[in-house]
């Protein structure tokens, strides 16, 4: 990697918050953690898949300028290995005492620890100089600086002296990708860390209990450990959940987004019945309007619904039914309901008859801003008995709604290859293929966009 780039994990919660409120309103994406969004890498995938890893203290920091042209500089010292220690054998000015020289912006007090991932360069890639090089181009520094040498190198080579990646390591072509300001409890949280070797479901355990620790590099990891595993090993772990915390981090209103999501389905693994009460408090009881929504929804609210239908099955469906999928209900609210559905569909489909919660999503295809939304789940869901209702649409409804219309000619595209149990074609599958005839005939514009392979993507 050329450049150099400078975060700190702390800043990531505001980041992921916003990133929720697109995240949520985009459609429903399976991924490992169902309302976890995008989470970020942990801190031991990050290790494992760096070169490098170092623990170092800040000496000094500042702003180097040669005429209008300002460089960052960070003087810091190598306190600890965490990765690539045996790399370190290798060049001797690359060992824990050395004192070295970055272009990155590091600020803080001088003492203050930080963890820097460094990669080698490929055979193929440029690099950038940091540390120090005994050649004619370095420059010593005072004695003030305590003998630090800085270099000024040529970062471009031909290509047959490209350093490759086997050979001797040279601190020069190391690209320091990333830097963050660590506490000795973090460096204690990393180095107890679970190998990443071990299961999965062996691992979540020590994460629970950093999920909301003060440290927001621990919380952000924590959380991001649960949000990259898959449902079935979060809900392995359940017995371990707190459920007393969970309540207590769920009824905070200033709780984000990404963790509101996973603590109420959290909670709706470990919960009873009171949990089932405290949660449909926390969703709302009466249905929100216009006016007032604010009042009654929060992004990551989809969770807290999918925890209630963990621990209410058909009659969480109902109260669905009657406070957010009905007209007037604004668009968060009621797409909040049908993420929590779309969740109990994909991954607990036994808790709730099929034909349930697919009468329930009917119910949206009167909604004008989630019909599409709404046809490409009962297409997902093969829900052909509610054909007639989508060819009334096409032809009266929605007849000036030329993006519906695709919707409609996706869903019967599907439908016309729908079969029974011993593979026997569908009466409805004729019915299907029948007005995909009639309307390719009256509008060929709406095949010519078509694109199923992407309209049936989960």
């Amino acid at each position: 990697m050329s450049g150099f780039k400078f975060w700190n994990r702390s800043q990531r919660p505001a980041l992921i918050s916003s990133i929720a409120i697109v995240a949520l309103l985009a459609g429903n994406v399976l991924h490992a953690c169902p309302f976890c969004l995008s989470p970020p890498m942990t801190l031991i995938e990050e290790i494992a898949t760096s070169d490098i890893v170092v623990i170092v203290e800040l000496l000094q920091f500042k702003v180097v300028r040669a005429g209008k042209v300002a460089t960052p500089q960070s003087t810091v010292r190598i306190r600890e290995f965490l990765q690539g220690s045996e790399l370190g054998t290798k060049c001797g000015r690359l060992q824990a005492g050395q004192a070295v020289v970055v272009p990155q912006e590091m600020t803080g007090s001088p003492g203050e620890l930080f963890l820097m991932f460094g990669s080698l360069p490929t055979s193929s890639s440029s690099t950038e100089s940091t540390f120090a090089l005994d050649t004619g181009d370095t420059q010593s520094m005072s004695t003030d600086d305590g003998g630090i040498v800085t270099a000024d190198l040529k970062t471009t080579k031909p290509a047959s002296e490209k350093i490759q990646r086997t050979s001797l390591v040279i601190p020069e072509l190391i690209s320091w990708d990333s830097s963050t300001p660590v506490s000795l409890e973090a460096i204690r949280y990393i180095k107890h860390a679970p190998a990443q070797s071990i299961p999965q479901v062996q691992r979540l355990p020590y994460y629970l209990t950093f999920l909301e620790n003060p440290d927001p590099l621990l919380s952000i990891d924590a959380w991001a450990e649960f949000a990259n595993a898959t449902y079935d090993d979060v809900k392995a772990v359940k017995d371990q959940m707190p459920r007393a915390k969970l309540r207590q981090w769920i009824a905070d209103p200033m709780m984000t987004p990404e963790r509101l999501g996973l603590y109420g389905m959290m909670l709706g693994l470990c919960g009873n019945v009171d949990d089932a009460a405290f949660l449909e408090t926390q969703i709302g009881t009466v249905a929100p309007t216009g006016k007032d929504d604010e009042k009654f929804f929060r992004y990551g609210t989809d969770g807290l619904m999918g925890g209630y239908l963990l621990l209410t099955g058909e009659d969480g469906v109902a109260f669905l039914e009657q406070t957010r999928l009905k007209p007037d209900v604004p668009t968060d609210s009621v797409h909040a309901a049908v993420q929590a559905m779309q969740f109990v569909w994909s991954y607990e489909s036994s808790l709730i008859p099929q034909s349930r919660l697919k009468s329930s999503m009917r119910r949206l295809l009167s909604n004008n801003d989630l019909r599409i939304l709404t046809i490409t789940n009962l297409a997902r869901w093969k829900d052909w008995e509610c054909w007639p209702e989508l060819e009334l649409l096409f032809k009266d409804v929605c007849v000036d709604d030329r993006a519906t219309q695709r919707a409609i000619v996706r869903f019967a595209e599907e439908c016309k290859k729908a079969t029974s149990a011993d593979g026997s074609v569908l009466e409805i599958a004729s019915v299907a293929d029948k007005f995909l005839t009639q309307a390719e005939l009256e509008h060929p514009e709406l095949f010519r966009s078509t694109n199923n392979a992407e309209f049936l993507s989960p």
